[in-house]
């Protein structure tokens, strides 16, 4: 890359759009979408032809569907009138994205193994899988840690947006985990950052892989950012954005 983008500005653009989505298709998440952007922003801003990114939070769709419009990957309308019916990756046809997601867990083994055919067919770039702290309550993605150690998956990376909420309550009160601790113990490359601080976020994710060890950013998020009365509590994990919500939001997001 030859400038660094203006993130920020590009935060709020694409926060403004995530929340009109998901005004327009009377659906939810919107908390869940806003403290995944400034990860997904940096992530998608620096991303090689070859790369590939899955979104296993796949209930963060509003927010993956504007990236891909704004990439020209998607058709700005077409999202806008079919999202009522697509609030999860679910309709999307390959390669725009490649496995629907939604329910927790159904990323990780599917970026494992298309890391593994990178590997064995000798092509380059890294795949990228977005998961929640949320969705490590799962089995699935335990066993795809395990696995992607073992096929020494050096170009694989997850991305948790550690935003300290899932769907019933904090995490830490739901099934207490340290991320970090977790994957060291796995063997995987671990990273911490701020989730909404560019300058981290693009270092982790453009420094060096170490060889023939797959990595982990941990990115501690605030659930909601950007709209004080959506940041750091549950009520807007499924909570509709009505009428007057999504005035008063974009008001702070001017």
């Amino acid at each position: 890359m030859n400038s660094t983008p203006n993130y920020s500005q590009l935060a709020k653009e694409v926060r403004r759009d995530v929340l009109s989505l998901i005004h327009k298709g009377h659906t939810s998440h919107v908390a869940s979408c806003l403290s995944l952007t400034d990860i997904a922003i940096v992530l998608y801003e620096n991303l090689k032809p070859e790369d590939e990114v899955i979104f296993s939070k796949g209930w963060a769709s509003a927010l993956y569907y504007i990236l891909n419009i704004r990439k020209g990957k998607l058709n700005r309308e077409e999202v806008f009138s079919i999202f009522p019916n697509a609030p999860y990756l679910a309709l999307l046809e390959p390669p725009v994205h490649p496995v629907a997601t939604g329910a927790v867990g159904h990323g990780t083994p599917f970026s494992v193994g298309l890391a593994m055919a990178k590997k064995m067919k000798g092509e380059g770039g890294t795949v990228y899988c977005i998961l929640s702290d949320g969705e490590l309550n799962e089995g699935t993605v335990w066993e795809s840690v395990q696995l992607a150690k073992h096929h020494k998956l050096d170009n694989l990376v997850f991305i948790i947006d550690k935003n300290n909420w899932q769907a019933m309550g904090k995490t830490e009160d739901v099934v207490s985990l340290n991320i970090a601790e977790a994957f060291g113990g796995f063997g995987w490359d671990v990273i911490g950052v701020d989730g909404h601080d560019y300058t981290p976020l693009e270092w982790a994710i453009q420094t060096q892989k170490r060889e023939d060890i797959p990595r982990v950013i941990v990115a501690h998020t605030i659930k909601g950012k950007g709209v004080s009365f959506m940041e750091n509590h549950l009520t807007f994990h499924y909570r509709h954005v009505d009428d007057e919500t999504y005035s008063k939001a974009l008001a702070e997001l001017q």
